[in-house]
């Protein structure tokens, strides 16, 4: 049974109709503010958080069209249900023409009955909208997933199962293409909101202009091409979770507004003097040292002790190699054409992918895969050439004491060349994830040039 608490605003300058209407609510378990005339109930959607206006037709000075007018404007996700007696059910019609959720007949006697019985339709419509809202913007549900068999995601998997059903803060540490989002992916479905939406948003990859729009949503009128109030998505992620991914990136103003969300459960829309209401898990990704953002200036050190309650590492695949068989058989199973046999590699070609070190991880195999899937017209299995064809630097992955009797140096210019590799010879692209600036990078590769 849907028990959202719908937080209404009933507008009516006839006292007993307020009291009928605001009992009725109450009963159904909701949170109710009253009005006794459209100037002071548009005071109230200034400053309050709603998500149904009641309000009668006829009221003197501002009406109730002005009121549907103005919340029409300025905070379209929030549903209008108009009061009418029998003599005016055409001006009801026309107000839903003009945007109202439904229209109620203030019967005599005027009773609760119909209020509930619009509530009831309501709380369903509002469930559908807030399903096609998560769907919009990347949401998703439950979906399968690799289930590794290696130690080191056997052991992820046990500390996901055991954080999931809190409501507490997770920050997911991990390599570019490890597999953050997944694991973010497996707590929301493992928790009490599985049944919610779980919205995701990479931080890097919006502009610092639009990420608090993104997130928060707008006014009409907040800037230059706002020409219609927006619900961002926090408001879309109600009642599930909001995966934040690459939040080192996200720009100081902005971690000020999430820590204060994180506290109280309360955003702003840009643009809007209301202080609205949210009921998100906030999960957090980065593959950055936040502990060193925070010496550097760059982050917020509260901020950090509030996303870090709960701290989840994500294995590089090279600490899980086991796992690669699995990790290419799905990624050939959903590259499958429909009508065609799912490809599968030779056991030569197999070993070859497993011997990779994938310094891109995850994302890296199903790039390479998808490549050669595309690239090659052949049919049957996958043979070792066809990956050397699109993996020709493939080379056996060493193992933690194939490096201990080696110069730091040498053990630097290895993993500078698997990252530039990774990178595809990019060395703006290398420097990012290396996390050095660009001259630096020139600077080290000359050294090793008049090494050899």
């Amino acid at each position: 049974m849907n028990t959202e608490r719908i937080r209404t605003l009933i507008i009516d300058d006839e006292e007993f109709v307020r009291l009928v209407v605001e009992q009725a609510l109450r009963e159904e378990g909701c949170d109710t503010r009253t009005a006794s005339g459209g100037q002071n109930g548009l005071d109230l959607l200034r400053t309050g958080d709603f998500d149904c206006v009641i309000t009668d037709l006829r009221m003197p000075g501002v009406d109730g069209r002005a009121v549907l007018r103005w919340v029409k404007d300025h905070q379209p996700d929030v549903d209008v249900i108009v009061l009418t007696g029998h003599g005016d059910v055409k001006d009801a019609v026309a107000a839903i023409k003009d945007g109202a959720w439904d229209f109620l007949i203030k019967d005599t006697p005027f009773d609760g009955a119909a209020v509930k019985a619009a509530l009831a339709k309501l709380r369903t419509v509002r469930e559908l909208r807030r399903e096609n809202l998560a769907a919009r913007h990347g949401g998703y549900r439950q979906e399968a997933v690799v289930k590794g068999i290696s130690q080191a995601w056997q052991t992820l998997e046990t500390q996901i199962a055991q954080v999931a059903p809190s409501q507490a803060p997770v920050l997911i540490q991990g390599e570019t293409g490890s597999g953050k989002e997944v694991v973010a992916r497996l707590l929301h479905a493992q928790s009490r909101r599985a049944s919610g939406p779980c919205i995701a948003i990479n931080c890097g990859a919006v502009s610092r202009e639009l990420l608090e729009s993104e997130l928060f949503g707008y006014e009409k009128g907040a800037f230059t091409g706002a020409t219609t109030a927006k619900p961002g998505l926090i408001a879309a992620a109600e009642g599930g979770s909001l995966f934040l991914d690459e939040v080192g990136e996200m720009p100081g103003p902005m971690q000020v507004s999430l820590l204060r969300f994180l506290d109280r459960n309360e955003y702003r829309p840009v643009g809007s003097t209301r202080t609205l209401r949210a009921d998100v898990r906030i999960i957090c990704a980065t593959n950055r040292d936040l502990q060193e953002l925070v010496f550097q200036g760059r982050f917020r050190d509260d901020l950090l002790y509030r996303i870090n309650t709960v701290t989840l590492r994500v294995p590089p695949l090279r600490e899980r190699s086991e796992d690669i068989p699995g990790l290419v058989g799905h990624i050939l199973q959903t590259l499958r054409i429909p009508g065609t046999t799912t490809r599968t590699p030779t056991p030569e070609g197999l070993a070859h992918l497993t011997s990779y070190r994938w310094p891109g991880n995850v994302r890296e195999l199903r790039n390479v895969i998808e490549r050669i899937v595309l690239m090659s017209p052949k049919t049957g299995p996958i043979t070792r050439e066809e990956i050397l064809h699109v993996l020709p630097q493939a080379s056996p992955a060493a193992g933690p004491q194939d490096q201990t009797q080696l110069p730091l140096e040498e053990i630097e210019r290895l993993h500078i060349e698997r990252v530039l590799q990774a990178s595809g010879g990019n060395k703006t692209k290398a420097a990012q994830t290396l996390q050095i600036d660009y001259k630096t990078l020139l600077t080290k590769l000359k050294k090793y040039e008049a090494g050899h």
